[in-house]
This record gives structure tokens, sequence and C-alpha cells, in this order.
């Protein structure tokens, strides 16, 4: 091994690969967050909500940035979002499409109603019919208050000792409620409590018979991080089959593919995970990593750019600058190493 791979192998690995907590890019959004964008979707005129609309979280020059959809209770949200003023494109199936500015500059932006107009038709005679199931019907208001009252406090307040109160609540209110278990396993992975919340997490894809991505995400994660391979694994998959916008699937898909030495798939979920999640250092923390390894140095100092950008001045923030401009001053020396050997 040369000196610029020998300096970048050891400076790369000890900045990108550190014993991360098992789940700890799920809850990154938490770790990181400065703002979050929350609402519900409703059928325009009526409190009929809107399932599976499809929000697209633009900067304010119209470039996406990030994607979600509502769940089951037309709910939504964006978290670890950075100060500024955004646009929020909304459209779903038989709904006319709207744009939204939202200023988050000094405050997050909670409980926002959005009003879809339905699509005019001749022989539309009312709103688009929306299926629901039985049991979204069963889950009481009480129940979905304590639900939006715990998100409220684990990702904007930043209180998961308060927040897991509600959605344990909420688990009593609706025995049957997934997401309530799913945010109680996230409420426990703020307070590092893995174990308690793989717990929640099983429930969750149990009670949803495997179709709520976020859970199988989850869950298949943490079974990963305790290296029940053939478990995690599938059920990181079925996750982002179903939901193939999870930036954090994404990251765990990568790593779990470059652990095998299959650099092309692991940067493939690398960089879908960038585009996902721009705003998200650890997403660049694991292009770096692959970058390396393809020694494509001139991609991985960009890698680096991105990351110290978003993460100037915490301790891996300050020691990207410094592995940024030992990593330039060897490139400098030794032009042969700008081009990527694969």
């Amino acid at each position: 091994m040369g000196r610029i791979d020998f300096f970048l192998g050891v400076c790369v690995l000890s900045l990108v690969l550190p014993v991360r907590a098992p789940g700890s890019s799920l809850f990154s959004a938490f770790e990181m967050s400065t703002f979050a964008l929350t609402g519900t979707v409703f059928v325009d005129g009526s409190n009929q909500r809107v399932t599976q609309a499809n929000l697209v979280l633009c900067d304010d020059g119209g470039n996406p940035l990030e994607e979600t959809t509502t769940n089951d209770s037309g709910e939504f949200g964006f978290y670890g979002l950075r100060g500024g003023h955004y646009i929020l494109r909304v459209q779903a199936a038989g709904f006319q499409s709207t744009d939204l500015h939202i200023d988050l500059s000094f405050a997050s932006d909670r409980g926002t109603s959005i009003n879809l107009k339905p699509q005019r038709s001749d022989s539309a005679s009312g709103p688009p019919t929306q299926t629901i199931s039985a049991r979204e019907l069963s889950i009481p208001d009480s129940a979905r208050k304590l639900l939006s009252s715990g998100k409220q406090k684990l990702y904007v307040e930043k209180n998961p000792k308060e927040a897991l109160h509600d959605f344990q609540s909420a688990t009593k209110h609706a025995p049957t409620f997934d997401e309530a278990f799913y945010q109680t396993g996230m409420a426990y992975l703020a307070l590092q409590k893995p174990e308690d919340a793989e717990k929640q997490f099983r429930k969750a894809v149990e009670l949803s018979d495997k179709k709520y991505a976020d859970a199988d995400i989850a869950l298949g994660t943490l079974l990963l991080h305790h290296n029940e391979q053939s478990e995690g694994e599938a059920l990181l998959r079925l996750g982002l089959a179903s939901n193939p916008r999870s930036w954090p699937g994404q990251i765990e898909l990568g790593e779990l593919e470059l652990s095998r030495g299959h650099l092309e798939p692991a940067l493939a979920a690398a960089q879908t995970a960038v585009q996902l999640a721009p705003q998200q250092p650890m997403v660049y923390r694991l292009l770096a990593v692959i970058q390396l390894q393809e020694k494509n140095y001139p991609a991985l100092i960009s890698a680096l750019d991105s990351y110290i950008a978003l993460d100037p001045s915490s301790p891996a923030g300050i020691r990207a600058k410094e592995l940024r401009a030992q990593a330039q001053k060897e490139l400098d020396k030794s032009p042969e190493s700008a081009v990527a050997v694969k």
C-alpha cells in the first residue's frame, strides 16, 4: 500500500466507521435535527384524510431535497432540516397538485394542514373515494392525538422520555396501532435502549403483517447490527421494496453491501441516500468510505467537502477538515493518484 493509500485508509476509516450504536442511522434525524415540518393532508372541504399522498420538499429554487408519503392517517413529517425557505410539493392520485412555500428560518412548522382539491371530471360527483381499512377505523382519536403529541416531543422538542410516555399511552388506547409501536421503538433508540426498541419494532412488524415499510427497515437494521443477517437482510430489503425513499434504509443497505465487498451496489445505495437526504452528514460518510475503497480520491474529497459543509464544528467535522487538507496535499504531490483505480 502506498503512502496516500495508508494515510487515507487509516484516517478515513477512523472518521467514517466509528463504532455506531445499533440503529443510529435510523435516529440520525433526531440527533442532527434543527427544524421539522410535519402535518396532515386532507380532502378539501372535509375531514377526510388523504393516504399515500406524495410530498417532495424542495429548496427555495425548486430543487428536490427529500421525499415522503402520507401514512394511513394522512400524516407526514420531515425532520433534521436546516433553517431556511422551502417549497413543499404535494400530489395524490385523483387530486390537483399544489405547492406551498414554507419558512423554517426561525422555528419548526408543526401540524400543517394541507387541503387537496379533487381533480375536475365531467363524471365526478364528489371527492375521490379513499379506501379506509377496518384497522384504521378502529383506532380512536385519543390514540392519534397521543401519537402526534409524542412525535412533537421526540423530533421537535427532543424529549424522548416524555415522548415515550405518549406513545405507550397510545398503544394502550389502541393495541393494534402499528405506528404507535414503531414510534415507541424510535423513542427507545433515542434513550439508547436498542433491546427495548427491537421489541417495539417487532410488534409493529407483526401488527402490520410486514406491510409497514419503516418498521420493517427499523427491525431489519437492528437485527443486522446484532449479526442476525438472514432475517435482518430480508426485512431490510422488504422494507426498501415498499419504500425505496427511506434514506436510513439505503444507508444500511450500502453498509451491508460494502461489508461484503460489493462496491457497485454499495455505491448505488449510498448515492440514492445522498439524493434522498442531502442534508444528512452521514450519507457522505458512507460515500467517502466507498470512494476510498475504489481509490477514487477526487470523489473522496468531494464527499468530504459535502460532509464538512453540513458538520463543520463537531470532532468528526474537524477531523474531516484535517483529512481533506492532507488528502489534497497528497494528491497535489502525486497527480497520478487523481485517477480512480477500479
